[in-house]
């Protein structure tokens, strides 16, 4: 079976990727990455630190280890995952047209799967997918549908966050669900934290139903409820100030180098853990 995965170029989408890649042994499967818009690490505006956030890997940490012939730690980068596993990566920067269609339409896909895609796809592009495509979304549909569906989520005072795998249709994360799975909210641990989980948990979901998209037996699903939904977009500033009045952190040190540790034996470099991301500022 053909099979292309459509991701973002962050750390918590290559974790992720860590994860699913392995499963797919045996089909053929190629990799779409949309980049992460630059932001500012001195800023006021907590939208614009969690885009410099999510170039924090990249620039700091990705380079070096893509140097390395034999990678240092148990999780790869994308270079290492696309040599380990044969996986063909490219960097696309739209999906209805342009690269991102083009990519598609040569690559054949029997079925794609979107793991934290920032691109909404259309419906001729999503026909070009022979079985269909799937989504897993960070929060428990039909809910916590949109984005930051974990800050939105944790901010509500919920005891646990969902990780959705459901069918994209025409509407946004309207379309029929597989399955959900929880994980419990840990109030010391980071949205960012929270996130990581996430997606494994979807990819798993994911992974339990392949051998049915591999005999081509379409999974069981069933329609969401749109009396229950709840559609959410970029916070506001009083959002993001509600989430820290709670003791809510966007992103912290600790939860940042424990992932860095996975990918590298030694030390990442950062000028301490309080310049980097202090309780009170994330």
């Amino acid at each position: 079976m053909r099979i292309l995965v459509c991701s973002q170029d962050d750390v918590t989408s290559c974790v992720a990727l860590n994860r699913l890649l392995p499963g797919l042994t045996g089909n053929a499967v190629a990799v779409a990455l949309v980049p992460v818009e630059p932001g500012r690490r001195s800023t006021g505006d907590p939208g614009a630190w969690l885009r410099w956030f999510g170039n924090l890997f990249n620039e700091r940490v990705r380079p070096e280890l893509d140097r390395r012939t034999v990678p240092p730690g148990e999780l790869l980068t994308y270079s290492h995952l696309a040599r380990q596993h044969g996986t063909p990566i490219r960097t696309i920067r739209e999906i209805n047209r342009g690269d991102g269609y083009a990519f598609i339409k040569e690559f054949a896909p029997d079925v794609i799967l979107s793991v934290r895609f920032g691109l909404i796809f259309k419906p001729p592009t999503i026909a070009l997918a022979r079985l269909g495509v799937l989504n897993i979304h960070p929060g428990a549909l039909p809910r916590y549908a949109g984005l930051f569906s974990p800050m939105y989520a944790m901010l509500a005072g919920e005891s646990s966050l969902g990780s959705t795998l459901h069918v994209i249709d025409a509407g946004i994360d309207t379309g029929p669900i597989i399955g959900i799975r929880r994980l419990p909210v840990d109030p010391e641990r980071s949205m960012f934290w929270h996130g990581l989980q996430l997606y494994p948990l979807g990819i798993d979901l994911f992974l339990r139903i392949l051998p049915d998209l591999e005999s081509g037996r379409w999974p069981t699903t069933r329609p969401q409820d749109r009396r229950q939904r709840q559609y959410r977009s970029w916070p506001s500033a009083a959002d993001f100030a509600a989430f820290r009045s709670k003791g809510l952190r966007l992103a912290d040190s600790r939860d940042y180098l424990e992932i860095i540790r996975r990918f590298r034996t030694r030390e990442p470099s950062l000028a301490g853990p309080d310049r980097f991301c202090s309780r009170t500022r994330c």
